[in-house]
Order: C-alpha cells, then sequence, then structure tokens
C-alpha cells in the first residue's frame, strides 16, 4: 500500500488534523489482527484506529459502563474477506513441501533399486581383477584392485 507524500517528501495528511508520532504496547497477536483487520479495510493501521475512534466519538463522547467497543474476534478475522500475503506464501509453502515428498519418494524408490547391486560391483571387480592375467602381489594388480575398491565405496550408500 503506497502513502502519499507530500512535495516535502513528507507523508501527505489524510485530512486537516496533524498527527504526532506516537508509541503503544501490544501483543504480538493484537498487533497481527490489527494489520489484517486494517489490510483488508484497504487502510494503515494508524487509520483503522482513527476509523474506530471517530466511530465511537459519533455515537457518543462518554462511553457507557455496558457498552463495548468494537473488536475483531479470531472467528472474525477468519471470515474477512480478504487474501493477505501470508495466506499465499503458506499455500506455495505447503505445495512446495508436498513436491519435495514426492520427489522424496522417487530417490528412496531409486535407492532401493541400486542397493541390490552393491555385492554385484565387489564380484564384477574380481572378475576384472582375474581378466588382468596378473599375480595378487603384482604392482598392477594392486593399483587396480585399489582404483576399484576406491570406485565401490563412492558410489556405495553409507551403512
Amino acid at each position: 500500500m503506497a502513502m502519499k507524500r507530500d512535495v516535502q517528501g513528507k507523508f501527505a495528511l489524510k485530512n486537516e488534523d496533524y498527527r504526532k508520532v506516537r508509541s503503544l504496547r501490544l501483543t504480538d497477536r493484537t498487533w497481527k489482527v490489527l494489520g489484517i483487520a486494517a489490510e483488508c479495510s484497504g487502510v494503515t493501521r494508524a487509520d483503522y484506529l482513527e476509523q474506530i475512534v471517530r466511530e465511537q466519538n459519533r455515537s457518543s463522547i462518554t462511553q457507557q459502563k455496558e457498552e463495548v467497543l468494537p473488536s475483531i474476534t479470531r472467528n472474525e478475522v477468519k471470515e474477512l474477506p480478504c487474501n493477505t500475503w501470508q495466506d499465499k506464501e503458506i499455500e506455495r509453502l505447503k505445495a512446495e513441501i508436498h513436491d519435495l515428498s514426492q520427489e522424496n519418494v522417487q530417490r528412496v524408490e531409486r535407492a532401493t533399486i541400486v542397493l541390490p547391486q552393491i555385492p554385484d560391483l565387489e564380484a564384477k571387480r574380481d572378475r576384472v581383477l582375474l581378466d588382468l592375467k596378473l599375480g595378487k602381489q603384482a604392482p598392477g594388480y594392486k593399483a587396480a584392485q585399489k582404483a576399484l575398491n576406491r570406485f565401490i565405496a563412492l558410489i556405495e550408500p553409507p551403512r
């Protein structure tokens, strides 16, 4: 929501009344509900509070004991007709989690297919070493065996 500014770069007045900067101590929950209500009304939190006070002043200047200030309950917040960016972000993250879990399932399926082949690699290593027609003490045999063992260790999942 873009705020209007005057030629000096200051925020433009919404009406004839000058506003001073004030501070409030609010709980996180109250701040969030206030923000949602203001966003749904298309105004800032400050403007929303100003509206509430103005509406109260129209009905009466002094509040009677039975009169209750307008408030937004948790149930009313759920029913407000607006889509906040948080809701969209939550839906996007849920979809991302779903996609990642599907991808994870596929990876687990592929890993279970590869696992039974590991013992076959050791047998194939031994056949390749026999095809070299070198003695087991020959430097070439030992170098090839060492390289093949390293290769198997790289592709073998941790136990």
